[in-house]
């Protein structure tokens, strides 16, 4: 079972899809605990099936009793490290904010959530455990996260002799679909000799999309995406009426 963290007198609570089955928990008895309390044990032990597993979660309700008895909650947030949001796919920190959360406390049922945002961080050996399973064959393909960008390196024939392009870029996210985050490239080189167009598209065509988040447990639309610090950093919304 997952660990979790109680912090102050305010619990936290799911994530976007977390919101819909966890409403049980913020309006079911409480004994002798604060309903904030309550709601956070019961939430940050149902948080494995409803997001994935993970080392540690933190959850925490805000709200004060008398409106949590009538099923309204201020805020809910969900700190979780190490969660798997599919299989092969572990971010190393993962942040649910969802504001305005109203249930019906009789059917014990969701009726609306004002807003759900997360933020996610994976890091390179992650990713590397991510790029292994979705591409059994990689033909030689790595992907490095750097200080504020990525370099990704490819195999090419350059004068009869294979040698290694790297072409380094940012990421955004995809035009094909916003739970998708493709890799954009800034410039590429053999060595220190720029690489013409088509080898930076060879590497385009190999690497993209470089993240993809249509398999989770939840509906997510990425908005952000960027490298820091050896790290890819992704932002966005969950669509909560297709939960």
């Amino acid at each position: 079972m997952s660990s979790f963290s109680i912090l102050k007198a305010r619990q936290s609570a799911r994530t976007a899809v977390a919101l819909s089955s966890a409403s049980v928990f913020l309006v079911s008895g409480c004994g002798s605990s604060a309903p904030q309390t309550t709601a956070a044990h019961r939430l940050a032990d149902r948080l494995p099936r409803i997001i994935g597993p993970a080392r540690h979660y933190d959850v925490q309700v805000d709200g004060d009793p008398f409106a949590l008895g009538r099923g309204r909650a201020r805020r809910v947030n969900i700190e979780g490290r190490d969660v798997v949001m599919a299989p092969g796919l572990t971010m190393d920190r993962l942040t649910i904010e969802a504001d305005d959360v109203s249930f019906d406390v009789k059917n014990r049922s969701l009726k609306h959530i004002g807003r759900v945002l997360f933020t996610g961080r994976l890091g390179q050996r992650n990713l590397d455990n991510y790029i292994a399973r979705i591409k059994p064959d990689p033909s030689g393909l790595s992907i490095t996260l750097r200080w504020d960008d990525m370099e990704v390196a490819v195999p090419v024939d350059v004068a009869s002799l294979t040698t290694t392009a790297r072409v380094s870029g940012t990421l955004t996210p995809a035009l094909s679909g916003s739970d998708k985050l493709d890799f954009v490239a800034n410039r590429g080189s053999v060595g220190i000799v720029p690489v013409p167009a088509r080898i930076v598209n060879l590497a385009i065509d190999q690497v993209n999309p470089v993240l993809d988040l249509s398999r989770l447990r939840f509906p997510v639309a990425m908005t952000d995406a960027a490298v820091d610090r050896g790290s890819i950093v992704l932002k966005g919304t969950a669509t909560i009426d297709k939960l």
